[in-house]
Order: structure tokens, then C-alpha cells, then sequence
């Protein structure tokens, strides 16, 4: 018989869920905090995205008072053609990087928030229960090709919503269903 803990921590390890499997749906809405992030979002931004055990996933982003929405996708560093820290503010330390999706309503908030690009990221920071939060807006340069910074959104917590109860052993029934007994 093995007695060796680092073995049993392996096998406990290899034996739990994914840490996907522990993700919580969230919606928390936030307020323009200041008149710049204001000229671009009137009445502020409402955030659909995964909490999980080790981050947060965004998968959409909505107008908080009006039927505008953008789905948004994970995205990596090189896709900009520049670094991060080379085009964010010094201070930032937001470094979730997402793609703007080019579909629906996608293209419209790219030319809202980079008047000009084509593509479109934005960069978050962590999203917590009643805390404040940035959010950079990026867009290709069309004569580089290369990102850069078009805007830094500066939000105050508004609140979270709640969702209705989904079961996750039946994920394709209604939202507010309970399984059959």
C-alpha cells in the first residue's frame, strides 16, 4: 500500500471536478463613475459572465437601460500585435483581455467605444460583489493593424441580479424548473 502523501494528493486531485463545473452564472450591473466613461455609456454597463474557484469568464456585455448587447470571447495577448502594458494606462493593472465578437450587435459597440477600429477587445478587471470596477476599451489601428487604447470606463457597483434557479443536471430545461422526482 502506498503511504506516500504527495501520491494520495495526486489521486485526490486527478479525482475532483474541473474547476468549470463549480462556475456560477452572475450579472452585475455598474454605473458610469466619472463624465469621461459617461459620454460613452449614458446609463451604464451590465456584465454576464462565469464565476468560478480560480477567476471569471465574461460572455456578454449589455447596455444597462437599453436593448443593445455584445457577446464577448477570451482572448490572448498576441492577437493585439502590441503587449498590454505597452498600450494600457501605467497604473492598470487589469489584465483580462476579451474579444469583442463581430456579430449582432458586436460591430456597433467597437465603433461606439473606438470610433474608426474594426476590431474591438476590452480589457477587465476582477468582477466583485459591491466593488468598483475598470474596463479598457481597445481597437485595431487601421494604419498599424496593431491595438490600441481608445478609452479607460471607470464603473461604480450598481448590483447584482439574481437568476432564476437552473438546474445543472438538466441544463437545457427552462430557467425556474425543478427536475422530475
Amino acid at each position: 500500500m502506498l503511504r506516500k502523501p504527495a501520491f494520495w494528493l495526486l489521486a485526490l486531485a486527478l479525482a475532483a471536478p474541473p474547476a468549470v463545473a463549480f462556475a456560477a452564472e452572475k450579472i452585475f450591473s455598474y454605473d458610469p463613475a466619472n463624465p469621461q466613461t459617461r459620454a460613452y455609456v449614458d446609463n451604464g454597463l451590465t456584465f454576464i459572465f462565469d464565476k468560478g474557484l480560480l477567476g471569471f469568464r465574461v460572455k456578454e456585455v449589455l447596455s444597462t437601460q437599453a436593448p443593445a448587447a455584445a457577446r464577448v470571447e477570451e482572448a490572448g495577448e498576441k492577437e493585439l500585435g502590441v503587449r498590454l502594458d505597452r498600450i494600457l494606462p501605467k497604473e492598470a493593472y487589469e489584465r483580462a483581455l476579451y474579444r469583442i465578437v463581430d456579430e449582432g450587435q458586436g460591430p456597433a459597440m467597437v465603433r461606439a467605444f473606438c470610433p474608426g477600429s474594426t476590431k474591438g477587445w476590452l480589457v477587465f478587471g476582477a468582477l466583485r460583489a459591491r466593488e468598483d470596477v475598470t474596463v479598457h476599451a481597445l481597437g485595431d489601428d487601421p494604419a498599424t493593424g496593431k491595438a490600441k487604447l481608445c478609452a479607460s470606463l471607470a464603473f461604480t457597483f450598481r448590483g447584482e441580479w439574481t437568476l432564476p434557479f437552473r438546474d445543472p443536471r438538466q441544463p437545457d430545461a427552462p430557467p425556474g424548473m425543478r427536475p422530475a422526482r
